[in-house]
């Protein structure tokens, strides 16, 4: 039977039948009853007054402030005092070096005190004035920076769009911020009227008016800050800059006699309760205001804040304050947005030159301030400070010239952008610093006549040839102590660490506090001892030649020698001295030879 005949007959026989079971109904689900879900109302939050009574579902602000605070602090292994008790050797150096310097500032008080003329008198009352200008022009300058009330990215995101009140989150905040600058402002405020000669009473009188005054300019910058105004906030900041300007040009006149102004101390002590009086109710009605407006201040104006302070927090971790201002450098230019393009000029290194000029033009507010600055010497000899003018001034130098030396900062930090240039590294950071030393040398034209003319019984050819060496000295050393200051590299943590009470520190770290310090003290100390200025022009020169070589680098200094021993070797072996030893392989069956 063919296997066709075989499928046909299996398909024709019928399959036998089963039959069929009946299918197993499910079990009945009871009818559950209708879940009812309650309504939550969220209602907006008042901004003015407390609201006792509110709807179920909003957060309680406390709770969440506290869990937040176990989220950061709750498990930390290690308290402050633990640190402290730790590094008891450096809180004993610290003891130490501030009670050097609160004896040298009683000291400086006492000289201050024996001054009894009409002129000197005038001149240190009028410095507390100054100080309560520029203590407000601080605080609203940083207020302006930062916020001053500010929040952290992760809180914006997690807290502030959140059905959350707002201002309770953000209370505590503006209060620890206002608080904290009242107190800053009361210790300097104590501190520079200290050096005045004043007595007890009218020293806290006075450091009580900063500290208020610096408070109001916090609360005052807070309310702007909710209100979006930042063109009230800098007209205020540049008036007060005037008002300082012009009270510093008025010490200088009255101390120079060109001036009569009669100011008591018992008169000044009047003021300064009239102007405790007006910082404290200023203080009064702007906290008021404040905290009403604190409910509308935008999440993206207070989580800006808070980039910018945690990006300074890693870099003051680090010491390095260059970091810092980089940063700020940074945020100051991204709000500027963009500038006008400039071709650029010449070849070689006169092209940098050139740039350096254009920046100049670009931006002529650090002109401006060093310029102003001129006026500091004429203040500080006013004040019968005699040797520690030069110091003290060069040390403000410093910190005004800095800006002036953004592209030394670039080519410092940024050694592939440096090799790139075609010349050397002395050539390149003398070029980054010529038109910094034009700046120097008209600031020295502007000051020196203070070191002629003030304090000095009589104007004579000695007399004059000392005063411009001093004015001069002082130049060059805030503007080496900038190039110091800007140049310094980072602490290296590939190096080995130290191991202190605080944990283990690159060698660097502590040197990165008293960069800038240094080269002042090196340069003025020969004028505070009574040594001729022409040995601190000196070590100036030396330093200058130092950093402008690119400063001591051990590890280029390294590599130098190393490449020195591959030329010596080359030599020995009747090698060219870039020659080296190469390994070539021959195929076909012939073996390695090296030559």
């Amino acid at each position: 039977m063919s296997r066709t005949s075989k499928r046909k007959r299996r398909q024709s026989t019928p399959k036998p039948t089963q039959p069929q079971q009946p299918r197993p109904q499910a079990a009945r689900v009871p009818e559950l009853p209708e879940l009812v879900v309650p309504e939550v109302v969220y209602e907006p939050s008042v901004p003015f007054g407390d609201v006792e009574d509110y709807e179920v579902g909003l957060a309680d602000e406390r709770q969440l402030t506290l869990l937040m605070k176990d989220w950061r602090k709750g498990r930390a292994t290690r308290t402050v005092w633990d640190m402290i008790t730790d590094g008891y050797v450096t809180i004993f150096s610290l003891v130490v070096i501030v009670a050097m310097v609160v004896s040298g500032i009683m000291s400086v008080q006492q000289s201050a005190a024996g001054c009894t003329d009409v002129g000197c008198v005038t001149a240190r009352g009028l410095l507390p004035w100054m100080a309560l200008a520029g203590s407000v022009l601080v605080a609203l300058t940083v207020s302006r920076i930062f916020g001053p009330v500010i929040a952290s990215a992760a809180e914006g995101f997690w807290l502030l769009d959140a059905p959350v009140r707002r201002a309770k989150l953000l209370n505590r905040r503006l209060w620890g911020v206002v608080i904290g600058a009242g107190l800053i402002g009361f210790l300097l405020g104590g501190l520079i009227t200290t050096l005045t000669g004043l007595d007890l009473t009218g020293v806290l009188i006075w450091a009580g008016a900063l500290g208020a005054a610096a408070a109001a300019a916090v609360t005052f910058a807070a309310a702007e800050q909710s209100a979006e105004r930042t063109a009230i906030l800098a007209a205020v900041q540049a008036v007060t800059g005037v008002v300082a300007l012009g009270v510093l040009g008025v010490m200088v006149l009255v101390s120079s006699g060109r001036l009569e102004l009669d100011l008591d101390p018992a008169t000044n002590s009047q003021l300064a309760l009239i102007v405790l009086g007006v910082a404290l109710a200023a203080l009064g009605v702007t906290s008021v205001i404040a905290r009403l407006r604190l409910e509308y201040v935008r999440r993206a104006r207070l989580v800006s804040g808070g980039d910018l302070l945690s990006g300074m927090q890693g870099a003051a971790f680090a010491l390095d304050f260059g970091l810092m201002r980089d940063i700020l450098v940074e945020r100051r230019w991204l709000n500027k947005g963009h500038v006008r393009p400039i071709p650029g000029r010449a070849t070689g290194r006169a092209t940098l030159v050139w740039r350096e000029v254009d920046k100049l033009l670009r931006n002529p507010r650090g002109v401006l301030v060093l310029l102003a600055s001129a006026i500091i010497p004429y203040a500080l000899l006013s004040l019968g400070l005699g040797n520690l003018t030069p110091a003290i001034t060069a040390i403000v130098l410093m910190f005004v010239m800095v800006p002036f030396f953004d592209s030394l900062r670039v080519v410092s930090r940024t050694r592939g952008l440096a090799r790139a240039f075609p010349m050397s590294t002395s050539e390149l950071n003398g070029s980054l610093t010529i038109v910094p030393a034009g700046l120097a040398l008209v600031w020295a034209l502007a000051a020196s006549p203070a070191f002629v003319l003030i304090g000095q019984p009589e104007v004579s050819l000695d007399a004059l040839g000392t005063g411009l060496a001093h004015g001069f000295v002082t130049a060059i050393a805030g503007y080496v102590a900038a190039i110091r200051w800007v140049s310094a590299k980072s602490a290296d943590y590939s190096a080995p660490m130290v191991a202190t009470g605080f944990g283990a520190l690159p060698p660097g770290l502590a040197f990165n506090l008293v960069r800038g310090f240094d080269v002042i003290a090196l340069i003025t100390l020969p004028l505070l001892v009574g040594w001729s200025p022409l040995v601190s022009l000196a070590i100036a020169a030396i330093c200058y030649l130092v950093l402008r070589g690119g400063g001591i680098n051990t590890q280029e200094m390294m590599e130098r020698n190393e490449e020195a021993k591959r030329e010596l070797e080359a030599a020995r072996a009747g090698r060219p001295a870039g020659a080296s030893r190469e390994k070539i392989t021959y195929t076909r069956g012939q073996r390695n030879q090296t030559r």
